[in-house]
């Protein structure tokens, strides 16, 4: 290469990394995570009893169709007839994980983080619950099963896409390949770098984005919960690259971030030199010392 075409190659290069954005991200599950119960069930739970312990019912849960099994249950609902206000009502009240409101709000309005959902429940529910707690302006982008409400009033929901390969997670979702995709098109689309992914979650089909964490993101895993027993037990078995934290309430959760030494440089300190040298020292301070080479 010329000495010409090498100073342009650098050129272009710097001008990409001055345009660049390092940010910090969050992505949360969202049943027993954000929310404190399953959303799903305390909908199906509108239903009668006999109906809820039918036979047919029961086959697909056996069958490992959740979607299918949720698309019966909706049927069912609008034949018992229960009214698409009856079922936003229900949502709209489930409690939240305590301390989770607070969470969330601090990380969007303070320290500036970027902010998504990944989950097996449905767009409905969780635009509800969102927008009952005065949260929907603070995620990016939500990731779960498409729903709406049809002409005669019964929810119909669809898989968020299909998938085989992952056996670590569900037909219709495999959030280690959502969370990876959304990580790589807001670099490439967007220039927008991330310094840390934090994944927040409780149960096994949490296990497969935080397999594909890196050394410098955080694994966060509610405590007494599917998602921690399995990093646990398994922990040397599945390799976890990510640093894990268990919480035990959104309150602890944020406690435990804000102890760390990589949230202590603001995210506007980020954007500068002296903000990402600050942050690269840190990092150098909690990798502890490296070994002289010869």
């Amino acid at each position: 290469m010329s000495s010409s075409s090498a100073a342009v190659a650098e050129a272009v290069a710097c001008c990409r990394l001055e345009k660049q954005q390092r940010r910090r991200l969050a992505a949360f599950d969202f049943d027993h995570t954000i929310v404190a119960q399953n959303t799903d069930t305390v909908v199906r739970d509108l239903l009668p009893t006999e109906v809820v312990s039918s036979r047919a019912l029961n086959e697909l849960v056996e069958n490992d169709c959740w979607t299918e099994y949720m698309s019966e249950v909706f049927r069912l609902l609008h034949e018992q007839q229960v009214t698409e206000a009856r079922i936003r009502d229900t949502i709209r009240v489930i409690p939240e994980v305590p301390g989770f409101v607070r969470l969330i709000k601090h990380l969007h309005k303070k320290l500036n983080f970027d902010m998504i959902i990944i989950s097996d429940s449905n767009s409905v529910f969780i635009d509800e619950w969102l927008k009952a707690h005065n949260l929907a302006d603070c995620f990016v982008a939500i990731f779960t099963n498409p729903a709406e409400f049809d002409s005669n009033g019964q929810l119909q929901v669809r898989p968020h896409h299909q998938q085989s390969e992952c056996k670590l997670s569900a037909s219709n979702l495999c959030k280690g390949r959502v969370l990876e995709h959304f990580v790589i098109e807001q670099d490439l689309r967007r220039s927008i770098r991330y310094d840390h992914v934090f994944y927040v979650g409780d149960g096994n089909n949490d296990i497969c984005p935080v397999l594909r964490q890196r050394a410098c993101d955080f694994a966060c895993a509610r405590q007494g919960f599917a998602m921690e027993k399995h990093l646990i037990r398994n922990r040397n078995k599945l390799k976890l690259r990510a640093h894990l934290l268990v919480w035990k309430s959104g309150f602890d959760l944020m406690e435990q971030m804000l102890a760390l030494p990589q949230m202590q440089v603001s995210q506007v300190d980020l954007e500068t030199p002296e903000g990402q040298a600050e942050m690269a020292r840190r990092a150098s301070a909690v990798a502890g010392p490296t070994k002289p080479t010869n």
